[in-house]
Formats: C-alpha cells, sequence, structure tokens
C-alpha cells in the first residue's frame, strides 16, 4: 500500500482542483515486450506476412517474394524483425528456412487481421 500516492491537481484557481483516484505505482519497464510486438505489427508488409503465413502456415520467403510482390531482402528483412519480437518460430532445412506463427501469438494475430477486413469492407460500403 505504501506504493499508492494520492495526488492532487492544482490549477491556476484553487477551486478547480481535484483528488484523483488512488492508483498504485506504474513500471512502464513492464511493457517493454509489448512495445517489441506492437512495434513489429506496425508495418503493413509484415501484417502481409503474417497473414500470408495464418492462411497458408508455414512459408519460405521464397514464397512470399512471389506472393507479394515484393523483393526477397525487404521479405528476409521483415520475417526476421517478425522472428526477432517473437512472433515466428522458424525451421531450416537445407539451405532454405521455412517460418510460421508461434501457436501463442495465433489468436492475437487473428484478432488484428480480422480488425483490417471488418475496415476494409466498411470503406467499401462507404
Amino acid at each position: 500500500m505504501d506504493n499508492i500516492k494520492i495526488v492532487r491537481c492544482i490549477t491556476k484557481n484553487m477551486d478547480d482542483s481535484c483528488t484523483l483516484k488512488k492508483i498504485e505505482q506504474i513500471n512502464v519497464e513492464d511493457y517493454a515486450t509489448l512495445e517489441i510486438i506492437t512495434k513489429a505489427l506496425s508495418n503493413k508488409i509484415r501484417l502481409a506476412i503474417l497473414d500470408a503465413l495464418l492462411k497458408h502456415g508455414e512459408l519460405c520467403a521464397c514464397e512470399l517474394e512471389i506472393a507479394m510482390g515484393t523483393p526477397q531482402p525487404t521479405i528476409t528483412l521483415n520475417l526476421h524483425r517478425l522472428y526477432y519480437a517473437g512472433l515466428l518460430k522458424r525451421r531450416e532445412e537445407s539451405k532454405y528456412t521455412y517460418y510460421s506463427v508461434k501457436d501463442t501469438y495465433l489468436p492475437l494475430i487473428s484478432c488484428i487481421l480480422r480488425m483490417n477486413e471488418s475496415q476494409t469492407k466498411t470503406v467499401e460500403k462507404a
């Protein structure tokens, strides 16, 4: 309870002051992992890659390059960013690396991509 503070907002006019709710201290560092994940999701190429991985399962960069019409270095860079954010797992076979979405993140990514589908339908109706 010692980390809870009562804060008083003071304005120029003392009659306009208010007492805020008692809230616990917030450690911003607790959100570091979430920040990494949301940054990884804030790119249309990475979202398109995730969409393809959800629809088709495990894919290689060369398959995504052809499907998206995007240069291979761009695909590879974005796959690496998704992987290092912890969203993807990878499997190496011969000279190819195959990526898929980690099971833990399937519901989150599905939800985000459904939001895009509903927004697209709303724009089409307008």
